[in-house]
């Protein structure tokens, strides 16, 4: 069974996207409200230009007196420029650095064709130095050499361009920083401004020191033009990346970003965040993978209604995959004809979406996250490769192709085999590999649904052929997949902690409908002694709240998820039960964890049989990790767990015995030493264990498993526990669980799925 790629990174992946999401939120409310605090102070300067005398445009001096912008003395008469109506500008100086240590607004900054290269600071360039604002609300910077311009930004430092004002078109860098003791600097863009052709690098912090990120922010309709703009990851221990951010209908145009990796520890990379209606444009946005493990790699998350557009989109990987680039489709957030490429363990991740993505064109070596959501890619019409992993963590999501262009899969792992796949017609999939079929869950093709069986291009030798298969001697097998399903267990049920137990959990994307039944009475005509005459059946969710209930199934008991009379229901179903003291319910159930609790009427004691039987089959939900606790006794009244292996596929699982972990949840007389079997539908012992540490070789099991149950993150936590991996072909299979040396006590059977 397949496992996508990045499962080295599942940990820190989801440590990325909590980070992200606390700084995406922080963000887009701190973007938003500096906007809005900075048009009010724009405004407040306008209406003081009005009561007092302000200085005017005015040149910096070639012999100033020091740096200070405030300093009258560094200006040719009328300055320092402080209006909305000022130009200020710099030549020729002996004095090349410039501090703005208070508010100041221009209509522009001018630097001649004979210009020094300047710094302006904002604050001033000096230890504990804080604030400092330069508003720019007219024409904005002009560089007319080639010499660079520098606009350093830090500790609550801000640079505001508002109205049409831009940056320079080129010869211009802004850094925005914090040196690890206060706000970090950030450069703002409002109105219709353009950031032109600067270049911007946003700093990381370093959360031990105190410190914040540098962030570029575009609020309402402005624009990154060509810019070049660069978010640092974080460098040490918990240090959190730099971030641009784009608000409101602002657009990346056709800027180059570059979201940089972390280095050594560090808690955060440099991120990218498009909230609202902003666009990418037509921009290039480059995530970088870590370089030192274990610290993350750059990301780009699209939120709200925020496009794509048609920018191209890349998420390098890591040498080791954990710190990965990423590209994040959120909300209601969409893909345009964006050209996304992913490399190595570089992912794109739609799992968040609350629908589906469509993309122009998917490439690379790197994994695709689909969770429950459809990923549509081909719109820019383009032929690609990719020979990455395409997988949905069994939720049931799928790969929908469209367009012109080809799209050639390189290898027989390339689309997980719980991912469906939907072919428009003539749109084309180019199978280019030798092998096995990569096995998927379903085929659409031309908006009809394919049979089960393996389908392949003209050239592939494949029972069913299709044009849409391309060229490629590779083959598909479509599903249904293999799955588990029909559980049931066999205990003596006993009362208070010792009633029967079950376990299970409803995978994938959509509802699954069961029926649950608790049988007693019928056992007895499979030879079964002590029966439990008279079982009640109770359904819990992961809350624990009961959810639903019945004694004995031809009268409903109507309450929680049951709403109406399911007598007819359950004999349409033929899993009625053969006693009408048995009890039994169908339910629709989403996705989650389930308990059902078999018990005696009037705390009557017996052997019975708890089961739960799938009514809707289907690889976008599924049953699996299944358990059962009851009380073990001896001989015909051991615990004894029923699965059925569903599909055209083996299923792999870990089949497990527990008793003295139990005792740690407050379990009392739980079973000291529990052996397990596994029995095929003949009956045939096909696999045994007692004590996981020590496997028993025989049947299925030809090697030792201790290593393969530790790496599976099931290992028993009592040495004394069992457990069993096995790749099951579709079948019926039991297990058994007893006590050593006719112990008895408290145990669980459980069978996990590995796929």
């Amino acid at each position: 069974m397949r496992r996508a790629k990045r499962q080295p990174n599942l940990l820190n992946f989801e440590k990325t996207e909590n980070v992200q999401r606390r700084m995406e939120k922080e963000m887009k409310t701190k973007s938003k409200i500096t906007a809005y605090i900075v048009h009010s102070i724009a405004a407040a300067v306008l209406v003081l230009t009005a009561q007092i005398g302000l200085a005017g445009s005015a040149t910096w001096l070639s012999s100033p007196q020091d740096s200070a912008w405030e300093n009258a003395n560094n200006w040719t008469p009328g300055g320092p420029p402080n209006g909305p109506s000022d130009i200020a500008t710099f030549a020729q100086s002996s004095q090349t650095s410039v501090n703005v240590s208070t508010l100041e607004e221009v209509n522009s900054i001018v630097f001649t064709s004979a210009s020094n290269s300047f710094t302006l600071n904002i604050p001033a360039d000096c230890f504990g130095c804080s604030g400092g604002e330069l508003i720019i609300s007219g024409t904005g910077v002009t560089n007319n050499n080639s010499v660079l311009q520098t606009f350093v930004v830090g500790e609550a430092g801000q640079i505001i361009f508002n109205n049409t004002s831009t940056a320079a078109t080129a010869q211009m860098r802004i850094v925005n920083y914090d040196l690890g003791f206060g706000v970090g600097g950030q450069t703002i863009f409002n109105d219709t401004s353009s950031a032109a052709g600067a270049s911007i690098e946003n700093a990381s912090a370093e959360l031990g020191l105190n410190g914040d990120i540098g962030r570029t922010i575009f609020n309402d309709a402005s624009t990154a033009d060509h810019a070049s703009i660069s978010n640092d990851g974080a460098q040490l221990s918990h240090g959190i990346g730099a971030q641009t951010t784009f608000n409101g209908t602002s657009t990346a145009a056709n800027a180059s970003i570059d979201n940089q990796e972390g280095f050594g520890f560090a808690d955060g990379a440099a991120v990218t965040i498009f909230n609202d209606t902003s666009s990418a444009g037509h921009a290039t946005i480059t995530n970088h993978g870590e370089l030192e493990e274990p610290s993350l790699g750059g990301v780009t998350i699209f939120n709200d209604s925020s496009t794509a557009d048609s920018a191209t989109l890349i998420a390098n990987g890591a040498s080791n995959g954990i710190g990965s680039g990423a590209i994040a489709f959120e909300g209601g957030s969409t893909g345009g004809t964006a050209q996304v490429m992913v490399f190595d363990y570089g992912y794109l991740d739609i799992s968040g979406h609350q629908s589906g993505v469509t993309i122009g064109s998917i490439e690379g070596s790197g994994n695709v996250f689909l969770g429950a959501n459809r990923l549509t890619v081909g719109i820019n019409d383009i032929d690609t490769s990719f020979s990455g992993v395409i997988s949905s963590d069994g939720q049931g999501g799928s790969l929908a192709k469209i367009g012109s262009g080809v799209i050639t899969l390189q290898t027989n792992t390339c689309i997980a085999d719980t991912v469906g796949l939907i072919l428009v017609s003539d749109s084309i999939i180019n199978l280019d590999f030798t092998g096995p079929p990569d096995v998927i869950a379903s085929l659409v093709v031309g908006g009809v649904a394919q049979p089960p069986g393996i389908y392949g291009g003209p050239m592939s030798g494949a029972p069913h052929i299709l044009s849409e298969f391309g060229s490629g001697l590779g083959t598909v097998e479509a599903g249904p997949i293999s799955t588990l399903g029909n559980i049931s267990t066999r205990a003596f049920v006993q009362t208070g902690d010792n009633v029967m137990i079950g376990g299970f959990i409803v995978q994938g994307a959509e509802p699954k409908k069961v029926v649950i039944r608790a049988i007693g009475p019928s056992l007895t005509q499979y030879g079964v002694a002590n029966p439990l005459l008279n079982p009640t059946l109770e359904l819990h969710d992961d809350t624990g709240a009961l959810i639903a209930s019945n004694d004995n199934w031809g009268t409903t008991i109507i309450g929680g998820i049951i709403t109406s009379d399911q007598v007819t229901d359950i004999l349409n179903s033929g899993y009625a039960p053969g006693d009408i003291r048995e009890s039994a319910m169908i339910v629709s159930l989403p996705p989650g964890n389930y308990t059902a609790i078999v018990r005696g009427v009037a705390n009557m004691t017996g052997v019975a049989l708890a089961e739960v039987y799938d009514l809707s089959p289907a690889p976008d939900s599924t049953l699996g990790n299944i358990s059962t606790r009851s009380f073990v006794q001896t001989g015909d009244n051991v615990m004894i767990g029923g699965f059925i292996v569903q599909g055209t596929q083996p299923r792999s699982v870990i089949i497990r015995a527990i008793g003295p972990e139990l005792t740690q949840y407050g379990v009392p007389n739980v079973l000291a030493d529990p052996t397990l079997e596994l029995h095929d539908a003949t009956g045939a012992l096909i696999a045994s264990n007692d004590n996981w540490q020590h496997t028993i070789i025989g049947g299925i099991i030809t090697a030792s498993q201790v290593r393969d149950i530790l790496n599976s993150g099931y290992a028993p936590g009592d040495p004394r526990e069992s457990a069993i991996i096995a790749d099951l072909p579709a079948g019926n299979y039991t297990a058994i669980v007893r006590g050593a040396n006719n112990t008895t006590g408290v145990a669980l059977v459980e069978v996990y799925d590995l796929h």
